[in-house]
């Protein structure tokens, strides 16, 4: 088998990047840096979630697993820890399960982005000292108006990310949702929905003149300014994202384990 190893800055994540490589060839299997260099059975992302989120583009084009091992906080999405390399067995990737996640794409200004989000499209404001009117629209009719400092759009994989943060639910991510959490809205009763996944969801700036960047797993993607509108729909391919049974997410979201 041949995999390919990415990972988040040398600095930071290039030692363990390096030791699970050379793991990897002490079991016989042929390793890769470059996704684009011949074909892999897999992808391995070293580092934080936003290391996997940076590589999850990569794996859905050359439609290959992929899977996370961290070294950052949490790591929501690995089936690792940087302290189990050391003791992987030649058997273990046999052991992974196959996770197929949702994702989202975008059309901008009428313009179809080139980023998918696996986590979020993130509608924040550029000018920190103002907030922003922001028009929520599903299956074209208008739902709400939300003065805000922004709006996300999240999967179910990405509510356990930003929406969390911002007081949005967690969905279990084999669950087809879309989860739309305004951030800081001035009406407290404006709160997070969460809608079917094949939903259309437009969002649609005021006669206002102001701007929110449109933001795509942390990546600023565009913008949007007065009068104009960003569609968010399914993407009509998905993550094939690798896990282990050992990695209990209810224990990450409890705060009960010790990475």
């Amino acid at each position: 088998m041949r995999f390919c190893i990415v990972s988040g800055p040398v600095e930071r994540f290039g030692n363990a990047a390096d030791r699970f490589e050379q793991k990897l060839n002490s079991f016989g299997f042929e390793t890769g840096r470059d996704p684009y260099d011949g074909e892999y059975d897999a992808m391995f992302a070293v580092g934080g979630d936003g290391t996997l989120l940076d590589a999850s583009s990569a794996a859905v084009e050359l439609d290959i697993p992929i899977c996370g091992i961290n070294t950052g906080r949490i790591g929501f999405l690995a089936a690792f820890d940087e302290r189990d390399i050391d003791t992987l067995d030649k058997d273990f990737y046999s052991r992974l399960y196959l996770s197929e996640r949702d994702l989202l794409c975008a059309c901008v200004n009428g313009r179809t982005c080139d980023q998918t989000a696996l986590n979020d499209f993130v509608f924040f404001k550029r000018d920190i000292s103002k907030t922003v009117e922001i028009n929520l629209f599903i299956d074209d009719r208008k739902l709400a108006t939300y003065r805000c400092d922004g709006l996300i759009v999240s999967t179910a994989t990405g509510s356990t990310a930003y929406t969390l943060s911002a007081g949005g639910p967690v969905i279990l991510p084999n669950l087809a949702a879309a989860v739309i959490t305004p951030v800081s809205a001035h009406i407290a009763a404006q709160h997070s929905m969460v809608v079917p996944l094949d939903t259309g969801i437009r969002v649609t700036m005021s006669d206002r003149d102001e701007e929110v960047a449109v933001i795509a797993d942390g990546q600023d993607v565009g913008t949007l300014g007065r009068l104009e509108s960003a569609t968010v729909t399914r993407y009509d391919r998905k993550l094939k994202l690798l896990l282990s049974e050992k990695r209990d997410v209810y224990e990450l979201l409890s705060g009960t384990t010790g990475g």
